[in-house]
């Protein structure tokens, strides 16, 4: 038993061809450099490491897409003041489009408010 010191190099230009599994070490090995807080050369090489890192998770995670739109307010003010009966057949059949709107009646209101 004794002691031992490892020096583990880090090429922050590479940080992209890095494994995951190494990825994460490099990041730990980073936060417990012994530099003082406010060293610009590992404040900086600890960012980098959480910007590829954030890189990936981003690419592995899809947006969420459509939840606001721009038509969603038209949308919102046209339920508020009337109503879609479908015309006859299938649900989004052309025969299903030709229903009409009808005006919502006073106390309808807050049933607009409801999905």
């Amino acid at each position: 038993m004794g002691k031992h010191e490892i020096t583990i190099e880090v090429d922050d230009g590479r940080l992209g061809s890095y494994q995951d599994a190494q990825l994460a070490m490099c990041w730990h090995l980073a936060q417990a450099n012994p530099a003082p807080h406010g060293d610009r050369a590992a404040g900086e090489l600890v960012e980098r490491i959480g910007r590829e890192i954030i890189r990936r998770w981003l690419q592995a995670t899809p947006p969420e897409l459509w939840r606001h739109q721009g038509r969603d307010h038209s949308w919102q003010q046209l339920r508020q003041l009337a109503t879609f009966t479908p015309g006859t057949g299938e649900v989004d059949s052309p025969e299903w489009h030709d229903g009409v709107w009808v005006p919502r009646a006073a106390g309808d209101q807050d049933q607009a408010d409801r999905p």
